[in-house]
């Protein structure tokens, strides 16, 4: 590709021989209307100087002659709006010049910005290709104003609920953790909180697949509908689950809060973050202690601790501000 843009180059300062000017005549019309040249072509319009000299309005006229020739040769096969693209164009031009720089426009750069839901409450945003994505108490979601390169990456420190906008050519990667989840259009879930060593991954429809960009582990997985697996990112090891597609994504609308297979201390701190509380546990075997709970009647935090504590195996107090946990000797 370098090359070939070497040689379009010298082509737009007229220094090719008459033999280059054939070849790249030549490609131009063969290619002029193929999308998958589109970088190419849009990349030769970024090396356009914005200067008014005479040399710089030269090799712009040749480049709006490429671009009138690809735009008529794309209504022609297409038979539709032809498409634009962004100018850097000289600033004083012949009158046909002007007309053309007066439509077509330099993109404006790619923006990012960064949600965040705080402790106790969810957000919903839309991404720029029309993603749906929920954010659980505690997240932060950085993305871009657009999405212009091959893939759509996000990238999140905490939970997020994803119903993303089918596009083939260019999958959603949403980056957490030294992991990648690459979809193309599905509904899924993930769970990475930057201090947590376990990653869950969820999927509820379409299909995900999961790398550990990390080259001392190497793991990657390829999920079904219905699979959630939990991923510990330090020793490498997988615990694989199946959930109930219907109810898993539902803490979006505040009803659902489960618990599958996790310790009391993971628990704790997700509790923490939904209920934005403090709470401590006073014991480590009790912290260790693993429990499988689905609360999906929006119960508050008094009745979500009274079920955990069902065999009275914790004392659950409150000191100033903090709910502490200690073992029931």
């Amino acid at each position: 590709m370098n090359e070939l843009l070497t040689v379009l180059d010298r082509y737009m300062d007229s220094q090719c021989s008459k033999e280059e000017e054939t070849i790249v005549r030549s490609w131009l019309t063969d290619n002029i209307a193929d999308p998958c040249y589109d970088k190419i072509f849009e990349r030769l319009l970024d090396n356009s100087a914005p200067d008014d000299d005479q040399e710089s309005l030269r090799r712009s006229e040749r480049y709006l002659d490429i671009f009138i020739d690809r735009e008529e040769t794309h209504r022609k096969k297409l038979q539709k709006t032809k498409r634009m693209f962004g100018w850097f164009g000289a600033t004083a031009a012949a009158a046909v010049l002007a007309v053309f720089l007066m439509v077509l426009k330099p993109k404006e750069p790619v923006q990012w910005y960064e949600a965040y839901a705080k402790r106790g409450e969810t957000e919903r945003i839309i991404l720029p290709d029309g993603t749906s994505l929920w954010l659980n108490s505690d997240t932060k979601v950085l993305y871009p104003s657009r999405f212009d390169s091959e893939t759509r990456t996000i990238y999140i420190d905490g939970e997020i609920f994803a119903d993303v906008t089918t596009d083939r050519k260019k999958p959603f990667i949403v980056s957490a953790s030294g992991m990648n989840v690459k979809v193309h259009g599905t509904q899924f879930g993930v769970k990475a909180f930057a201090e947590r060593d376990n990653i869950e991954v969820a999927l509820i429809s379409g299909s995900v697949s999961i790398e550990d960009t990390d080259d001392k582990n190497g793991f990657s997985r390829v999920l079904v509908p219905g699979d959630l697996i939990r991923y510990n990112k330090t020793f490498g090891t997988v615990e694989d689950y199946r959930i109930n597609t219907a109810t898993y994504g539902a803490w979006q609308n505040n009803h659902n809060i489960r618990f599958i297979n996790q310790s009391l201390k993971d628990i704790a701190e997700d509790l923490e973050r939904h209920f934005d509380v403090e709470i401590l546990i006073e014991d480590d075997t009790l912290a260790k202690t693993q429990y499988y709970a689905s609360f999906i009647h929006n119960e508050g935090l008094e009745k979500i601790l009274k079920a955990l504590n069902s065999n009275d195996t914790m004392i659950i107090s409150k000191k100033h501000d903090t709910i502490v946990i200690s073992p029931n000797n």
